[in-house]
This record gives C-alpha cells, sequence and structure tokens, in this order.
C-alpha cells in the first residue's frame, strides 16, 4: 500500500507489507524504520555483496532471500544481529568462496540454501566443511566448481580437503650474538638446554630456555682454546658434555648440581684425537659410546665407552683417511656406523655382538668428496643425506641391502645437508658458503624434496632441532656470523 511505502521509504522497485519487503531486479536494500519487517526478498536484481551490518537495521528478520543477483562474497559479519533469522538463501548467485564463519550470529537458523554457485572447495571451503558437519540447520547441497581435483563433488559428503590448508615458515626468533661451529641439545629435569660451540671465542656456551620470557637465555660457560664440538650425554641423571678442541686436547665436563655449572671431569687422550672434526654419541644395549671422527692428515677416529667411573678408548677406527664425520643408525635392526672422509667414499661398519666390537662392513660406492652423512627415516624408509662441497649433494634411500640414490641437489660450498621433521612435515636444509641456503620439503606424492625457502646464513655448519614448551626451534650455527635461532610455525591458509 502506498501510506506503507511512504513510511518504509521503499522505492519502486520493491513491494512492501506491515511484515515483508520483495525487491525485485534491484541492487538497493532499503532502510526499514519499524523492526517488525520479518521477510526481505532481493532476487533478479545486480546485488553483488552484502556489506558489514548491513541488515542490523531488521532485528527481527526471520526470512532472508538473496537469490539470483550477482553476489560474490559477502563481509564476514554481514548478518550480525539477525539472531531470529530462520530462512537464508544465497542461492543462484556468482558466489566462490564465504568468509570463515559468516553463520556464527546465525542461532536460529533452520535452513539456508546455496545451490547454484561456483564454491572453489580450495582452503577457503575449509571453515564451511566444518561447519556443515556441525550445524543443525538443513543446508542444501554445495556442489564443487573447483579445483579441478574437486569439481562436482558435494562439499556436504567431505571430510578433509585434498589440500588441507597448512603451511608452514620459518621466522627468527632470537640471534645470539657469535659464531659457531656445530649445536646440540638435551634435556634435564624438565628443562632443554642448548650447547653451542663457537671456536671464535674459545667457549661451549650453554644456553638454557626460559619458560617465563619465552627465550633462550644464558645458563653456563666452558672455555677452551679452538672449541669445534660440544656434545651432550644424559647418562642415568648424570649430564656429561664432550668438548672437542683443536689445541691443548678434548676434555669431557660433568654438570655440578650443587653450584648449576659444568666442572671438567676427563680428559681425552692427545695421542688418540688430533683435530676432532665431528663427535657422535649413542647407546648399544644398555652400554654408552661415542665416536670423535679426526680429520688430520695421520687421523684416528676413535671410539669411547663409558665404563661407570668415566669414558676409556676402546676401538680404533679407518686409520689415515681424514674423517670428517660420523653417524650412528639402526640397519635393518643392527647398530651400524658410519664414516665419511675426503679421501675416499664413506665406508659402513656394523656392530659385532660376538667381539662386541665395529667391523667393516663396506662403502657406499660413487660417493667421493662426502663431507657429512646424516640419516632420517620418512614412514620407515630410511634415507642418506650425503653433503659434497662441490657438485651435487645427494638424497639416498636403503633397500634391497644396499643405498641408491634417489635425488640429487645441486650444492656450492655446501657443509651440510640436515634432515629434520616437524609434525610429520620432512625438511631438509643445505648450507652454502657462497649464496642463500636452501630448506627442502618433502612431497609425499613424489616421494622426493621441493624447493621450500631461502635463508641467508653466513658461511652455516649445522642446523639443530630444539623443541619445547610446544614451541619448535631451529638453530643455525654460522661460522663467519651470528648464531640464528628460527622458530617453525603453522600458518593456517583457511583463514
Amino acid at each position: 500500500p502506498a501510506h506503507l511505502k511512504k513510511a518504509f521509504r521503499c522505492p519502486s522497485t520493491c513491494s512492501c507489507s506491515r511484515e515483508s519487503i520483495i525487491c525485485v531486479g534491484s541492487s538497493y536494500v532499503p532502510r526499514i524504520s519499524p523492526g517488525d519487517i520479518s521477510s526481505l526478498s532481493i532476487v533478479n536484481g545486480t546485488f553483488s555483496e552484502v556489506k558489514e551490518a548491513m541488515f542490523a537495521h531488521m532485528p527481527s528478520l526471520q526470512l532472508l532471500f538473496i537469490e539470483s543477483n550477482k553476489m560474490e562474497t559477502a563481509s564476514k559479519y554481514a548478518f550480525r544481529g539477525l539472531r531470529d533469522l530462520t530462512h537464508l538463501s544465497l542461492a543462484n548467485n556468482n558466489i566462490k568462496s564465504l568468509p570463515r564463519d559468516l553463520f556464527n550470529d546465525l542461532d536460529s537458523l533452520i535452513e539456508l540454501d546455496l545451490r547454484g554457485n561456483a564454491f572453489e572447495c580450495d582452503c577457503r571451503a575449509k571453515w564451511l566443511m566444518t561447519w556443515l558437519k556441525n550445524t543443525n540447520a538443513t543446508v542444501s547441497d554445495v556442489m564443487c566448481a573447483g579445483p579441478e581435483e574437486m569439481k562436482d563433488k558435494r562439499l556436504n559428503d567431505m571430510t578433509s580437503l585434498h589440500n588441507e590448508c597448512v603451511s608452514t615458515d620459518f621466522v627468527l626468533h632470537q640471534s645470539v650474538a657469535s659464531e659457531s661451529l656445530s649445536v646440540d641439545t638435551f634435556s634435564y629435569k624438565n628443562d632443554v638446554y642448548v650447547t653451542i660451540a663457537a671456536p671464535s671465542t674459545d667457549s661451549c656456551m650453554v644456553f638454557q630456555w626460559d619458560h617465563i620470557e619465552m627465550n633462550f637465555r644464558t645458563y653456563d660457560n666452558i672455555t677452551g682454546q679452538s672449541i669445534v664440538g660440544c656434545k651432550s650425554v644424559v647418562i642415568q641423571d648424570q649430564v656429561f658434555v664432550i668438548v672437542a678442541q683443536l689445541f691443548g686436547g678434548s676434555h669431557i665436563y660433568k654438570f655440578d648440581e650443587d653450584q648449576s655449572r659444568f666442572s671438567k671431569f676427563q680428559d681425552i687422550e692427545v695421542s688418540k684425537i688430533s683435530k676432532p672434526n665431528d663427535i657422535e654419541a649413542f647407546q648399544i644395549g644398555s652400554d654408552w659410546f661415542f665416536v670423535i671422527a679426526d680429520s688430520s692428515k695421520a687421523g684416528l677416529s676413535t671410539l669411547y665407552k663409558w665404563n661407570d667411573k668415566g669414558f676409556y678408548s676402546y676401538q680404533s677406527l679407518h686409520e689415515w683417511y681424514r674423517d670428517t664425520d660420523a653417524e650412528f643408525l639402526d640397519l635393518d635392526g643392527k647398530a651400524h656406523l658410519i664414516l665419511a672422509s675426503r679421501s675416499q667414499v664413506p665406508v659402513i661398519y656394523q656392530w659385532s655382538r660376538n667381539n662386541q666390537k665395529f667391523v667393516l662392513q663396506g662403502e657406499i660406492p660413487n660417493m667421493e668428496d662426502v663431507v657429512a652423512v646424516k640419516h632420517f627415516r620418512i614412514k620407515e624408509e630410511l634415507y642418506l643425506a650425503m653433503t659434497r662441497y662441490i657438485g651435487d649433494s645427494k638424497v639416498l634411500r636403503w633397500g634391497a641391502k644396499q643405498f641408491a640414490e634417489i635425488q640429487a641437489l645441486p650444492s656450492r660450498g655446501s657443509m651440510i645437508l640436515q634432515p629434520f621433521s616437524f609434525k610429520e612435515r620432512y625438511y631438509l636444509a643445505l648450507g652454502s658458503d657462497y649464496t642463500f641456503s636452501q630448506i627442502y620439503l618433502w612431497d609425499d606424492d613424489n616421494k622426493l624434496f621441493d624447493r621450500f625457502k631461502e635463508v641467508y646464513i653466513q658461511a652455516p655448519r649445522s642446523f639443530t632441532v630444539v623443541s619445547t614448551d610446544r614451541r619448535d626451534f631451529i638453530f643455525t650455527s654460522s661460522f663467519k656470523g651470528n648464531t640464528q635461532i628460527y622458530e617453525h610455525i603453522i600458518i593456517d591458509l583457511s583463514l
């Protein structure tokens, strides 16, 4: 009626009654003064977007139909305040996605119609897929128009998307103002500690995670001469740090709980170790060992064993080969040790239960000039990451009683190819002395690593995982710059 049209300021394209407004072929949403309008229809028009709080002046609205328009999206708070709305139709528009939690305010919703739209069932639809599973409202079929692998499928039926809409990143958390060669970590009485070998300052720096400040703080400092390695070993609540140095011999320090610091516990024979390059600690059965790879011309990599009073030299390995790295691993249920060398291909030792010694078993062919070897597992499959300074670094997989190459990664000036993982995401960090270091991410479909991120670290020497307080970090040691601490963060792409 004319008097209602005038009272409601209803445009000529809309018809009005005391309870409802119907707008056909319009892009106009009337501003209504009375609060008792319960129905609004906007159909067959050019209406393109529902803006924020557009219907806030209609708190009694129960039926809302925005159909056969050119609507592509809506504001996140488009339906704020419509707590009495029972029926909503956005059918036959051009909607590809809707903002997260769009329907959260609709406490009384009974029926929702989303037919006739072209939803992209990618990360943007993840929240809607979850909401469809939990809502009590009756919802029409939500058909997927894309991506290609989701085309013509019903979002209502899905429990997960092809892409789980989660990505990750490495964000700088903290910087330690010191160069370093290696980083190690250990836990003791619910606290997390990190040891950093810093030859330029003649120290093995010990850091502790501060649960209040949420940072790594200085805890102790073990001094020496050109320290190249600090390896921690925890044996029956005793904490030891093996300090390998180039001059003055190498030593073992023990944590003194009364003084809350590390004190010298034992010397390591100078005659055995002259140019330590790597320390690897491990356990076989109930026995604890560590091995030091010696890279001098007259090198004699040596195995040490714990005897409840100290560590003593137990076995000499691989004499005269200038070993650069040692890696302990379980291979088909048996203890093995791989030694890499600049003068020959890596060799494999197997632990003999009969004579309780490592016995040379074989070598990894066609792998000359390997400076570091690291092993890792992905879903029970065993892999090796082989670092080469010049040429290609390699990824090998164990199978049929031998290691076979599966991927070559271009490397120039690389001293470390380090595997690590967080929350079922598997990475490789490839350092470089001349350019950006590369972080690769495992592609489970192709069973290969893809380039994921570049990070700039001056002459990186190690990448070490440290986890605490449900947070994950990667320590990156640098031979020519500060030691950087990156946090591994999860990014929800559906937000």
